[in-house]
C-alpha cells in the first residue's frame, strides 16, 4: 500500500509544487500518517520534495505582484518552515513597489494607493516612497 501513496504523491507533484507540510496533509488524509511519512521520506531521498526549492519558485513567480510581508504569510500558510522562509524572501524594494503601483488604477489617491501596497505586502515606508515616486513620474509626463 505504500507504493500507492508514493504514486499518488508523484501525480500531485507532477501537476504543481507542494511544501512538505501541504503534501503530508493530503497524503495523511488519504493513506494515514505512517504511509504518508514513508512516501515523503522516499520523495525527499529521490529529490522530488524540497521546501527550499518550492519556496524559491513560489517567491519567484509571485514577487512581481506581492511584497515580502505577503509572500512570508503565504509561505507560512503553506507549511514552509520559518527558517526556509527567511532564507528565500527578498528585501522590500521601492522599485518593485513602484512597478506594482503602476498597474493600480487609483494611484493618484495617496491613501488608497498606500493601503493597496500595504495589502500587497510592502512595508509602510516603501509604500510611501513608491507613491511619491509615482507622483513625480506623473508630473514628468504632464
Amino acid at each position: 500500500m505504500g507504493n500507492e501513496a508514493l504514486a499518488y504523491a508523484l501525480r500531485l507533484l507532477a501537476r504543481k509544487g507542494y511544501s512538505r507540510a501541504a503534501l503530508r496533509a493530503k497524503l495523511a488524509a488519504r493513506f494515514g500518517e505512517a504511509e504518508a511519512e514513508a512516501a515523503l521520506g522516499r520523495l525527499e531521498a529521490m529529490g522530488y520534495l524540497d521546501d527550499r526549492a518550492y519556496a524559491r519558485a513560489f517567491v519567484e513567480t509571485r514577487a512581481r505582484r506581492y511584497g515580502p510581508r505577503k509572500l512570508r504569510a503565504l509561505l507560512l500558510a503553506r507549511g514552509v518552515p520559518e527558517e526556509v522562509v527567511e532564507e528565500v524572501l527578498p528585501e522590500a524594494r521601492v522599485e518593485e513597489a513602484l512597478a506594482v503601483l503602476r498597474r493600480y488604477r487609483h494611484r493618484e489617491d495617496k491613501a488608497r494607493a498606500v493601503r493597496f501596497l500595504e495589502g500587497r505586502g510592502f512595508p509602510l515606508g516603501v509604500a510611501l516612497e513608491a507613491w511619491r515616486l509615482a507622483q513625480e513620474e506623473e508630473e514628468g509626463y504632464k
